[in-house]
Order: C-alpha cells, then structure tokens, then sequence
C-alpha cells in the first residue's frame, strides 16, 4: 500500500499547483491591463536559488495554468533582489508596465513572494492579465509555522519509530493508529516537494515537525538513547534543505522531558531519575531537579542543533498534554501536609516539592534554550503556553517573569474566552475559529511581553478544529480574515497555524494567506473576493462572498465546549450508530479511532445540557441554509474548473451540516429512548418510539445524503490526528444497516409488546 492508496486526497496535495487551470473561457484583458504572451521572457538577475526557483515557478504557471509560452527574449519580467525594499527577506514589490514587469525582494524569498503575488492576480482573472502599477507588500507576522498533514504524531515521523516515549496505546488501549503503514511512508512523501511548495504558496513559512529528545539525541548521562538519531538526524537535514528551496524554514515541536512506562527497562538503568508517577498510569515522570536530567535537556538540544545546522528553532509544550516532568499534571498544594500528602503517595517526587510549578516550567526553557543558542544563536527556543493556567491565574507571569528574555512566548489565542452559543453563556476554552479571539488569557500574556519589548507568538488552528475534525477545512472564511485582523491589531508577531490536525492546504489556510500581508486588506470582503474571483470567477465571486458571510455567522452557534468536542458525536456524524440498547457506554473519543464507538452516555453535554446541545446543532443547519442557497444559485452561473471548484466547496459545507444534522439526531434519539425505558404508562411508551422512527427515518435521508459526497471528495471523513477515516462509505453504510434494524425489527419488536 502507499500513500495515494490510504489517503486518496494525497493525489491532489501532492501534485503542483501549476498542474490545475485557471484560464477562462471568455476572459479579455481589460484597458490598462498587460497581456502576457509569447512577446515576454523571465530574466532572473540573481544567483540565489530561491530566485531560480521563483523563476521557474512563474514560467510553469504560466504555461500549465493558463496556457501561455513564454518566450526567451523581449520585454523582460525582472526577478530581482533589492535589499533596500526593507529588513525582512520576504518583503517584496511588484511593479507591471507596459514593457517591463519586476519581481523584486528584499531577499530570495521576497522575489519568490512577488512571484506568487503575479500569479494570484492573474488567477482572479482567469488570464495572463496583469494591471499596471506597483504593489508593496511585507510579512506581518515573522514565521507562520504549519505541518504536513500527512505526518505522523503518534509515530515518529522521520523514521516511522513506534513505541515509547511517543506511544500512546497507554491512553486509549482500544485505539488503532495506522501511521507508517504505507511503503512510502516518511519524510520524502510526508514533506514532497510539491507540498512543500503548496505551503509556501498559501502564506507558510515554516513547518514543524514532532520530535523526541530521547530518540534524537546521543546523550552522556543516558548513553541508551539515541541508538537511531544518526538516521533520524541525517533525514531531518535533508529535510531541512528541501524546505529551504521552498523559502521555508524547519522547527522542532516536543514536550520534554517525556515520561515513559514504568516497566521501562531505562528505569532499571537509572533509577535515581525516577520522578512522580503520572495519574496517566503506567506513566513515570523524568524528574528535572537531577543533574542527569538538566544536562540531558541542555545538552541534549544542543546535539540535535549542532548535528542540523539548517534547524530555525523548537517549539515547546511545557505542561499537560503528555506526561513529562514532575509537575506535567500535578497542582501544587498549599497545605504543607497535603504536600507531605502527595510526596508519600508518589504523585509528587520529594526533591521537586519545594519547588514551584512554574520555577521547574521555566528551568526547563532555560535549559533547553541554553542548548540551543550554544549551537545556533539565532535558534527561535518558543514557549507555548497551553495549560500554563494549570498552575496560576491568568496570565501566568509567575511562569513570564521567570523565562530568559529572549525565549519567545506562544499563546494560546483563543482560550480563556467568554463565549455564546443560543444564548447560553459559558467560557472557550479550546482552539476555536468560532471565538475570533483574542481571549482574556491571551491579551495578558501580549501585555506582558509588550511592556518587557518582547514578541509575542499565537497558536492558532486555521483549517479546522474539534469544532468538527473530519472535514478538510471548517467553512466560515469571514471567521478566519476576522481573526488575522485582530492578529495584526493585537501584536502579534509570529504564529503556530495548526495541531495535528487541521494541517490541510485548503480555502482556510488561503484566506490566512492573504490576511497575512501589510497592508491587508481593505475590508474582509475585499479580500474574500479576490480569493473567491481565483477559484470560481469574479461573474460569481460577490453571490460566493455572500453564501460565505451567512455560514461564517450560523456557527456563532454551535456548542464549543471541550466535553461536547472531545466526546460529542460530530467527528462520527453520519457514521455514528443509534444505539437501541441501554449499554451504558461513554462516547469513543472524537479524536482516535478507538475500536469500540458505540456509546449511549450523555455525560458530555456540559455545560449546555442535551437539549440545548442539539438546539444550537439545529440553529446552525437552519440558519446555514440560506447561505447554501446563495452558493448553489452562483454554482449554476460556472463552468469548467471554476464548477468542479465551487461543487467542492459546496460539498464540504453540506458535509460539515449533515455531521451536525446527525449529532442533533443521536442525541433526540438516545433522550427519546431513555424516556421510552423509563414510562410505565404504555400510550407514553408508544410516543416515544413513534419519535425514535421518525428519527430514524429522518437520519436515514440525512445519512444517505453523505454518501455521494465522500464519494466525490476523498478529504471528507478524514480525521489527521486519528489518522484515518471517521466517516466513509463502509461506515456509513454500517449505520444505516443498524437504522434499518431498529426501523424493520426493534421497534416493531417494542410495539408489539405494548398489544
């Protein structure tokens, strides 16, 4: 099997751009405008290879997209370098005449920028068609850091290692992952070329890459770990130069120290590192208050910068998520004797107890930057934020005040927030496109930095979130310019723009692209309507605009809590099964492939309640439908590739409400089974499963209703963190093989004992 096989969508991302048309029947060059042609050549006037590559790049296009050949002399289209245009390298400005056109950057990667803004225009106008005067522009945001998503996470995904510390089997024991499967599997295919090129393309500058410490480094005090980093590092360089001739810069990301099982033979090795057990059992904490451990991180950073030069930084959780050290999921209690407490049940090890939480957080960045600085100087060591609210209040500058100035802070953007969904009030406390942000929580870390003349960074997810994990991209673009305004407004100045999911190239991730530029754009629907004219035509791109405000504000709606995200049936939808039976089971998680996924709880309605869960499921599919209306209408005016676009794009929006359709429908089913169990009075009885069949039938039609568009778009029902497929043709035909169960046998079976 190879990867086209497990993931059919990889077809697309994996073939060049240049490869789809953008030449419309009918296009004219309009007065003022220059037409490309024969008549005109590139002149690259650098050596650098990112001005070769721009180069090529535009001539592809050119020929491939729109049909035209350039020829090899007469009126020139400058590729040049003029570091004058500004200090960032990827500022750039573009300049059309009648006789001449220039590309020029304040570096390589300014001209490959200028090059991508010329082909943008020509798309929105559907021709080798470019209005003359110039355009400046520059990076608002010094990295904006993206993955593949095709990588792994719970498998190292340079060498397709599987075990620990990156297992997760200890966290869900049912899960299947089926990562690294495929016989192309690994960085080569994970980071293609034309993928990595993709990225650049959409605004990206920079990708990251999962690592663990223990596997990449060679180390004194554990001579155990890196037995494989000289495989492992010598992919990360080559990595790390096929990224560079994409104009993208590679980062680490990891939690460390990682934990590991505690029948881990390393303990056996080293036991004087034991820290606290983790309440993740068979988890086991690293302690950091050991010298070996404080040598291993700062050390340990150092060989893997030392070993890949072409490394720009790390990026470091420092709290939750992963068990890690001593403190990773622990709150230190006030109380002396619940501390004695703690430290004599093992859920707190001795030597870190007198130590605050956020004094072994910021020991652990100092050391880990130490390392990296040692090799590289300018190496970005990231601190994110996530879960530092474990430990303090809001902004946390207990944690702040300790971190060497020059760690960068990376805030969570959207966590921390009030928020509303049908009236009901409660806090966001997930990354969310619904909450455009800033938070509360994130404005104070901005404030902080901002009076220490520090940069701030946002983690953001631009694709899609656990507001519905299983399509492509989430469908509210005014969401996302939204967010890049206040970005701007905010200070942000470098940005993390995904998780392990929510990493597809897509409609999202472009409209981050365009918002990313100084000056942005006018207003949201400027730039929503150059975006919507490149892909489907500016005889549509209004009506496109239009369809795409009323979706944007139906999801103000949905119910974006964590219990409803993480265990909710959204991720499942169409493929979730009624369960007729009380079996008492939890929800499978949203985000794994567990190997059980029938579950009949509703114990993750929090903090809405089941009814109001599935009222705010229904207000968004009712106040959407407007909006499809208007992209259906504007669908009927296209043709050719602009149609096969727009279907898609429509076909993701019908997708993501079918998936909220069918949560709506499993939970009225399961209250609705619940009160017929319960009745005794039999007329009450037959109420309730005259409202379980009409659900029934109702999430029969609804279901159905998926089925050609997973057919039509193999990215649908794709969950990247899972790693698999939630919501497909065989899953949903299961379900409605379960539907026509409960429809012919079971409740009939019920009516017939009530006589």
């Amino acid at each position: 099997m190879k990867i086209f096989d497990s993931m059919p969508f990889a077809k697309e991302l994996l073939a060049p751009t240049t490869s789809e048309s953008f030449r419309r029947p009918g296009a004219q060059a309009r007065p003022g405008e220059v037409i490309l042609d024969g008549s005109w050549s590139v002149a690259v006037e650098s050596d650098a290879p990112l001005a070769r590559t721009a180069g090529e790049h535009l001539t592809r296009f050119l020929a491939d997209s729109l049909g035209v050949a350039l020829g090899t002399s007469g009126k020139p289209i400058r590729l040049r370098i003029d570091s004058s245009l500004g200090e960032n390298p990827e500022t750039h400005l573009v300049r059309v005449g009648a006789t001449e056109i220039e590309a020029v950057g304040a570096g390589p990667e300014g001209v490959l920028r200028a090059v991508f803004r010329l082909e943008a225009r020509m798309r929105e106008r559907g021709g080798p068609f470019l209005a003359t005067g110039e355009e400046r522009r520059a990076p608002l945001f010094r990295n904006r850091i993206h993955r593949s998503c095709f990588s792994t996470f719970y498998i190292e995904e340079l060498t397709g290692y599987d075990g620990p510390p990156l297992d997760a089997r200890w966290f869900s024991p049912g899960m299947a992952y089926p990562g690294y499967a495929e016989e192309d599997a690994g960085p080569e295919m994970f980071y293609h070329d034309n993928l990595l090129m993709r990225l650049a393309e959409q605004g990206f500058n920079g990708i990251w890459v999962r690592a663990a410490l223990s596997l990449f480094a060679k180390v004194r005090p554990f001579p155990e770990f890196g037995a494989d980093s000289d495989r492992i590092l010598e992919r990360l360089n080559r990595l790390c130069e096929r990224a560079a001739r994409c104009g993208l810069k590679v980062f680490l990301y990891w939690q460390e120290p990682m934990g590991m099982r505690d029948d881990h033979p390393f303990w056996k090795a080293h036991p004087q590192v034991r820290g606290s057990n983790s309440p993740y059992k068979p988890m086991v904490h690293l302690c950091t208050s050991t010298p070996e451990v404080q040598e291993y991180l700062r050390e340990g950073t150092r060989y893997v910068f030392e070993k890949v030069p072409g490394l720009s930084g790390v990026l470091q959780i420092s709290a939750s998520e992963f068990p890690s050290h001593c403190y990773s999921h622990l709150r230190r209690p006030e109380d002396p004797k619940e501390l004695e407490k703690q430290v004599a049940e093992g859920k707190l090890c001795p030597r870190c107890a007198p130590y605050l939480p956020q004094e072994i957080i910021a020991q652990i960045l100092t050391l880990v930057r130490d390392g990296a600085k040692a090799a590289n100087p300018n190496a970005e060591v990231i601190a994110w934020n996530w879960s530092w609210s474990h430990y303090e209040p809001d902004p946390q500058r207990g944690v702040l005040e300790r971190l060497p100035a020059d760690v960068i802070v990376m805030g969570d953007y959207e966590r921390g927030e009030p928020a509303e969904a049908c009236g009901f009030q409660y806090t966001n406390d997930e990354y969310s496109i619904k909450v455009v942000g800033p938070s509360q929580r994130f404005r104070g870390v901005a404030q902080f930095q901002k009076e220490h003349g520090r940069p701030v960074y946002a983690k953001l997810q631009l694709g899609t979130t656990h507001e519905n994990p299983s399509i492509p991209y989430l469908p509210v673009p005014q969401k996302i310019a939204q967010k890049y305004y206040t970005l701007k407004e905010t200070g942000v100045s470098g940005m993390m723009t995904c998780w392990n999911f929510g990493n597809m190239p897509s409609l999202a991730t472009e409209v981050a692209g365009e918002f990313s530029w100084d000056p942005q754009p006018a207003t949201i629907e400027d730039g929503l309507r150059r975006i919507a004219a490149r892909h489907f035509g500016e005889e549509v791109a209004d009506e496109v605009v239009a369809g795409w405000a009323i979706i944007s504000r139906a999801h103000d709606d949905f119910p974006s809590s964590i219990p409803v995200m993480y265990q909710g049936p959204i991720s499942r939808g169409p493929a979730f099964p009624l369960v007729f039976d009380r079996v008492n089971r939890k929800f499978p998680n949203s985000w794994l492939l567990d190997k059980e996924i029938e579950g009949d709880l509703l114990n993750w309605v929090a903090p809405f309640g089941a009814e109001k869960v599935v009222e705010c499921f229904r207000s968004e599919v009712a106040k959407a439908a407007p909006g499809v209306a208007i992209l259906e209408k504007a669908l009927e005016k296209t043709t050719g590739a602009d149609r096969e676009r727009l279907a898609r794009d429509l076909g993701v929006i019908r997708f993501h409400l079918i998936q909220l359709e069918s949560s709506a429908n499993v939970v009225e089913f399961l209250l609705a089974r619940n009160a017929m169990y319960d009745a005794t009075d039999p007329e009450e009885k037959r109420r309730h499963l005259d409202r379980m069949e009409e659900i029934c039938r109702a999430e029969w039609e609804n279901a159905s209703a998926a089925l050609p568009l997973v057919d039509a778009d193999p990215r649908l029902g794709w969950h990247g963190e899972a790693y698999g497929y939630m919501i497909n043709r065989p899953l949903i035909e299961q379900k409605l093989a379960g539907l026509k169960v409960i429809l012919e046998e079971r409740i009939p079976q019920e009516r017939a004992k009530l006589g």
